[in-house]
C-alpha cells in the first residue's frame, strides 16, 4: 500500500479457500514454513503459493485508490471513496480527480451529528422569513399547512441523514396526484430542506441539488376545461346587466364585483380599503397600500403592505369606477377600522374574507350559466371567481389599445411579462377587428392586390354555388 497527497492505493490480493478443503493442509505446507514465505508481504505470498501449483485456493487481486471525503461524527469514521481499477495507475488516476474535485468545493466536508428532520429544519426556516418580512401573513400560513400535510409522511419527521433518496422519490410519486400549486409548495420545502442541511454540514449527499438531482413531478391531474383569463364581452355584459338589474338586498357585494371589474384590483386589496384615508373623490384616486390577510395564527387583518412591494400605488379612476365607487361608500357601515366593506355581524372580527366573497360570484356565475364544467368527479363546477374579474379588467383595457406600460402601472406589476402571459386574454371579437384593421391596411398601401381580387372572385363564386343549392 502507498499514499500520495492523502490518497492510499495499491493492489490487493485475496485468496478464497474452494468447498470442501482441508484448511489443515496449509499449517504441513512447507512452502507456508519457509523463510522466504514469512518475508514477502500478502501480494507476494499469494503469488508464491499460486505459483506453486496450489489447487485448494482461488487466487486474485484488485487494484483500488482511496481518497478520504470527510469525517462522520456520529460515529467519529473517516468517510471515504474508493476506486477500483485494472491497475494502480487507474485506480490513482480516479481519486485524484475526485480529491481535485473536493477541493475545488473547498476540501473535504465534516459531517456534523444531527436528529433534526425536515420539519424541524423547514419550519423555523419559513419562520424567520416571516418575521424578516420576506413572506407575507397569507404566505406563511400556507407554508404552515404544506409543513403539516408533509409532516404526515413519516421520511420528514426522521432525522434527515437517514433519509433515503427512494422514500423521497416515492413521496413525490404520490404527490403528482395532486395540482401543480400542491407539488411546487410541497417540493419547494423538501428541497430548502435538503438545501439548507448541506449548506451546515448534516448530510453527505443533497438529494435536490446536482446533477442527479431529483426533479419535480408533473401532475397527473388533466386539466377538465382550458383555464379562464377572463370574461369575454358578452359574459361581462352579462354579469353586469345582472348586477345593474338587482337590488342591493338580494346582492350586497354588487358594488363591489362591479369596483373589481372596472379598477382591476385585487380582492384583498378591496377589502382593506379605508374610507377616510384611502379615498379621494376631488382627485378621482384610490391609494392601495395594504390588503385584508391572516396573521400567525391563521385570524383575518389589515396587513402592514401589499401584496408585492409593486402592488402600492395610486389608481386614477374612469367615470364608470368612480361611479360604483360612490355606491359601494353610500352602502358602507360605519366601523373602528374605517373599512369601506365591513360586515359587523361576521365572525371573524368584522373582516370580509375572500372565501366568501369568492363563493358569493360563484353563486351568480351558477345561476346566469356562465363556464360551467364537469370536473373529473362529475360535479358541476364554475370557473368564474374574483380574480377573473381582475383579468377582465386588464383584456378590456388591452382591447382597447392602453399602453402595456400603463396597464403594468394600474395594475401593480413588478414584471409586464406577468401582465401581457397571466392578465390578458382578449375576446374573438376584438381579434376579428383587428385582423380587419390589417386587412384594411394592407389595401391602403396596395399590398397583396392581387391576393384580393382572387379572394373576391372566389367570394362571388361561393355566392353563386350557395345560391344554386337554394334553388
Amino acid at each position: 500500500m502507498s499514499k500520495i497527497n492523502g490518497i492510499t492505493y495499491g493492489t490487493y490480493p485475496s485468496i478464497r479457500p474452494k468447498k470442501n478443503v482441508d484448511k489443515s493442509v496449509c499449517e504441513n505446507c512447507e512452502i507456508c514454513k519457509s523463510k522466504q514465505y514469512q518475508l514477502a508481504d500478502s501480494l507476494e505470498r499469494m503469488h508464491i503459493c499460486r505459483d506453486s501449483g496450489c489447487n485448494n485456493f482461488y487466487f486474485s487481486q484488485t487494484s483500488k485508490a482511496t481518497v478520504v471525503l470527510g469525517r462522520d461524527t456520529i460515529t467519529g469514521k473517516e468517510l471515504k471513496k474508493t476506486f477500483v481499477a485494472e491497475t494502480e495507475e487507474q485506480a490513482l488516476s480516479l481519486a485524484l480527480e475526485a480529491k481535485l474535485n473536493i477541493d475545488k468545493n473547498g476540501g473535504p466536508r465534516i459531517i456534523n451529528k444531527t436528529n433534526l428532520s425536515i420539519i424541524d429544519i423547514a419550519t423555523p426556516l419559513y419562520m424567520e422569513d416571516y418575521k424578516l418580512h420576506k413572506i407575507n401573513s397569507n404566505t406563511y400560513n400556507k407554508n404552515t399547512t404544506n409543513l403539516k400535510m408533509l409532516e404526515k409522511s413519516a421520511f420528514t419527521t426522521k432525522p434527515i441523514n437517514k433519509v433515503s433518496r427512494l422514500e423521497i422519490v416515492d413521496y413525490l410519486n404520490e404527490l403528482a396526484e395532486y395540482s401543480p400549486t400542491t407539488i411546487k409548495e410541497r417540493y419547494r420545502i423538501i428541497k430548502r430542506a435538503f438545501d439548507y442541511a448541506y449548506s451546515q454540514n448534516l448530510i453527505k449527499d443533497n438529494y435536490m441539488d446536482g446533477y442527479n438531482t431529483i426533479e419535480k413531478p408533473k401532475t397527473k391531474v388533466a386539466k377538465v376545461v382550458p383555464q379562464r383569463i377572463a370574461l369575454t364581452l358578452e359574459k361581462e355584459k352579462q354579469l353586469i346587466d345582472y348586477l345593474e338589474a338587482t337590488p342591493i338586498y338580494k346582492c350586497k357585494h354588487k358594488n363591489l364585483f362591479l369596483l373589481l371589474l372596472t379598477t382591476g384590483m385585487r380582492i384583498g386589496e378591496a377589502l382593506s380599503l379605508d374610507y377616510k384615508k384611502d379615498i379621494d373623490l376631488e382627485n378621482k384616486t384610490i391609494s392601495i397600500s395594504k390588503t385584508i390577510t391572516k396573521d400567525e395564527n391563521g385570524k383575518y387583518c389589515i396587513g402592514l403592505d401589499t401584496k408585492t412591494p409593486t402592488g402600492r400605488r395610486t389608481i386614477h379612476l374612469s367615470d364608470i369606477a368612480l361611479k360604483y365607487l360612490k355606491e359601494c361608500i353610500a352602502h358602507s357601515t360605519k366601523n373602528k377600522f374605517n373599512l369601506l366593506f365591513y360586515n359587523p355581524e361576521n365572525s371573524n372580527g368584522g373582516f370580509y374574507a375572500e372565501g366568501t366573497i369568492n363563493s358569493a360570484i360563484k353563486r351568480i356565475a351558477f345561476k346566469l350559466n356562465i363556464y360551467l364544467y364537469a370536473d373529473v368527479d362529475q360535479k358541476i363546477k364554475t370557473q368564474v371567481h374574483t380574480h377573473m374579474l381582475r383579468g377582465t379588467f386588464a383584456t378590456r383595457c388591452a382591447e382597447a389599445k392602453m399602453p402595456p406600460i400603463v396597464l403594468q402601472k394600474i395594475l401593480g406589476h413588478a414584471d409586464i411579462q406577468i401582465t401581457n402571459k397571466y392578465y390578458i386574454d382578449v375576446d374573438k371579437h376584438f381579434i376579428d377587428s383587428e385582423n380587419e384593421n390589417f386587412v384594411n391596411y394592407m389595401k391602403e398601401h396596395n399590398l397583396f392586390n392581387e391576393y384580393y381580387l382572387k379572394a373576391k372572385t372566389n367570394n362571388k363564386t361561393s355566392e353563386k354555388f350557395i345560391e344554386f343549392k337554394r334553388l
